[in-house]
């Protein structure tokens, strides 16, 4: 591959990342759309955005957008006080972060094998999810309480975070399954269209 083809690919990738960006902010901030709300529960759907993204461009833009969905969810928290507790980047942001380099690696491993590509993607969906439900639980129960004004509510909250979180997981876990495949074949044909 020459020189001038490798920039036009590294500059299509730079696009495509940028509007995957483009599309997190925007289902964020739009109501029952990256985040679909009854009254407390609360399903997402941008862990959907991150795995593909990951699974198209490789771990290091996933990382990029689990760090753009991060830090939506930690301006996101400080205008809703019942998610007080994503105010704390170690649980608003770090465990995105790790979501998309787990979706990127696990994917890039998964496509070396004979497995069919949407078997490939429907497991790296599966794996995203479950990557975010237990690292935000976890992160949630290791640095919840770091902030010594907020302990108490902490303590309160997190049992009732950690049973919505885990209820959500499900749902989501099985939304990623069925929709991760579907929209991976669309937008791998398309990435194959304009060579990215």
């Amino acid at each position: 591959m020459s020189t001038r083809t490798q920039k036009q690919s590294q500059l299509r990738k730079l696009i495509l990342a940028a509007l995957f960006a483009a599309l997190i902010t925007v289902m964020t901030f739009t109501p029952y759309f990256g985040y679909i709300t009854y009254g407390i529960v609360e399903i997402t759907t941008l862990h959907i955005v991150t795995a593909l993204g990951a699974m198209l461009l490789g771990w290091k833009y996933g990382a990029f957008l689990g760090g753009v969905w991060g830090v939506t969810c930690l301006i996101r928290a400080f205008a809703n006080p019942l998610w007080i507790l994503f105010t704390n980047p170690l649980i608003s942001m770090l465990p995105r972060i790790l979501v998309g380099i787990i979706a990127g690696l696990v994917f890039a491993a998964l496509s070396k094998t004979k497995l069919p590509q949407y078997v490939c993607a429907g497991i790296t969906g599966a794996v995203a999810t479950l990557s975010n439900t237990i690292l935000v639980l976890t992160s949630m129960y290791v640095f919840g309480d770091m902030v010594e004004s907020y302990r108490e509510i902490f303590t309160l909250i997190k049992s009732i975070f950690g049973t919505i979180i885990g209820i959500n997981g499900v749902i989501e876990l099985v939304a990623a399954i069925i929709i991760v495949p579907a929209l991976y074949k669309a937008l791998e044909k398309a990435r194959k269209s304009y060579k990215i």
